[in-house]
């Protein structure tokens, strides 16, 4: 029998930390409650919902002796997952730290010259993988997993996810005000499951190095034992389905949704997810069917109004698909939220120009507008790269929010100035057409008011003489 052992997972703060953490890492929860099942001493640490700084965590660290570090790493988190692999060698050599994510699966054997303290890149998968980790006595022959300068042959897919056990949310401290859950929320306690794993589709800019182009299904009566658990051990009122497309197999979806209703969770929950806008896909029963579910908000992935744009990107979607889409979605009584990307390949103003005007024609209840981000690996890395249009190689300065590529016509002022512009716009739009947006504005500067003149008080004792 393998010897128990103390393993600290731990998802980094943001190169540019965020102030708050909207879900618990759905992979460390996974792999957490599969560890702690296995008898092992498990501890999850979250630094940005848990407020922590490099030097609280390496006090952890000290304390809890791990044997295993393991790092789940985004591309957004590159340089504190760096700073927490220092932290765990720095406090015993001997511990062994892995790291997993998008990120290093993309990468591989690449990230090593750039991470010295990593051991291990499991890259994939993760979860069967550092089960075996864990619990081998040498790691080295196990699939899906880098070291030194050798890489293992792929642990293949997995196509039947009836092993997925019941999210151990206690290894997180799952409270009410520890997770925001993605805006908007409809109802606190809000947390993500996932039915279904990968998506068919070929986005240039979505990173697959985990899941590839194969989605793979869970069994809707596992997923249902899911959301009761949630919502009896710990209260949960809101579920995110965080699946890449809830409506892709409609046979499937269509039983998930019977069975919420048929086991009354429809009741005292209410749900949100993300659809395709194809018209092969959603129409007004399935829709119905999703509100009588309790089903509150759809959100889809429109990112640019023009279809030359769309079908450069590969996003196998047309204008007048999503229209069509946010349309039914309305008439149906069911809110939406709209993503958009600002800078892919071949975009203008002109193209910036449709973009917002398509906004404004589907009038979605929220909605975002993000600069590109050539992830590692991606279609679209490669087409910036070739063309010379991506302006930062360091991926610790990469950041959600940043813009780190320009266009044929635009450069990275150009699309910083019509960003702004554009979220202006939306915002001004909102003030017009829905006085309720104001109070909701006046009402959230109202609560931060009070910590504001906190802070400028503060200050202004500290900078006097003598303090």
């Amino acid at each position: 029998m393998t010897k128990a052992k103390s393993i600290l997972l731990v998802n980094p703060l943001e190169n540019i930390p965020k102030p708050y953490d909207m879900y618990p890492s759905g992979a460390l929860v996974l792999i957490g409650t599969m560890l702690q099942n296995k008898g092992h001493n498990v501890r999850i640490v979250h630094m940005t919902a848990e407020r922590m700084t490099l030097s609280t965590l390496k006090t952890i660290v000290l304390s809890f002796e791990p044997d295993i570090v393991g790092i789940t790493m985004n591309t957004f988190q590159t340089r504190f997952a760096r700073e927490v692999s220092r932290i765990a060698k720095e406090a015993n050599a001997n511990t062994l730290v892995v790291v997993g994510g998008p990120h290093p699966s993309a990468l591989k054997l690449k990230l090593f010259p750039h991470f010295p303290h990593v051991d291990v890149v499991v890259y994939g998968e993760g979860e069967h993988t550092f089960l075996e980790i864990a619990e081998a006595q040498d790691f080295r022959g196990i699939k899906g997993i880098c070291y030194n300068n050798t890489i293992n042959e792929p642990r293949p897919r997995a196509t039947d996810l009836d092993y997925v056990p019941l999210p151990n949310l206690d290894l997180v401290g799952f409270r009410e005000d520890k997770f925001t859950g993605s805006y908007p929320v409809g109802a606190h306690p809000t947390m993500d499951i996932m039915a279904s794993r990968g998506c068919p589709y070929r986005c240039t800019f979505c990173n697959k190095s985990i899941w590839g182009t194969v989605t793979t299904f869970r069994k809707p009566e596992h997923v249902i034992r899911e959301v009761q658990w949630l919502h009896e051990e710990y209260g949960v009122k809101e579920v995110f389905f965080q699946d890449d497309t809830l409506n892709l197999n409609r046979k499937w979806g269509e039983e998930i949704l019977h069975l919420i209703i048929d086991k009354g969770l429809n009741k005292g929950l209410i749900y949100k997810s993300p659809f395709r806008a194809n018209e092969r896909l959603v129409d007004e029963g399935f829709l119905r069917l999703a509100k009588a579910a309790g089903f509150w908000l759809i959100f889809y992935g429109v990112e640019n109004g023009n279809d030359e744009m769309l079908a450069r990107m590969k996003k196998g979607l047309t204008v007048g698909e999503i229209r069509r889409a946010f349309e039914i979605t309305h008439r149906v009584g069911l809110k939406t939220t709209a993503a958009f990307i600002i800078g892919m390949p071949g975009e203008t103003r002109r193209t910036v120009e449709e973009t917002f005007h398509l906004w404004r024609q589907l009038k979605p209840c929220a909605s975002g507008y993000f600069p590109a981000t050539p992830f590692p690996g991606t279609e679209l890395e490669g087409e910036v790269v070739a063309k010379g249009h991506l302006l930062e190689t360091d991926y610790d300065k990469y950041d959600q929010a940043k813009f780190i590529v320009r266009t044929d016509e635009l450069t990275k002022e150009d699309l910083e100035r019509l960003h702004r512009s554009f979220i202006r716009r939306m915002r001004l739009v909102r003030l017009i057409s829905d006085p309720r947006h104001i109070l909701r504005v006046v009402s959230r500067w109202m609560k931060a008011l009070p910590t504001l003149l906190g802070r400028i008080l503060r200050k202004r004792n500290d900078d006097e003489p003598g303090n």
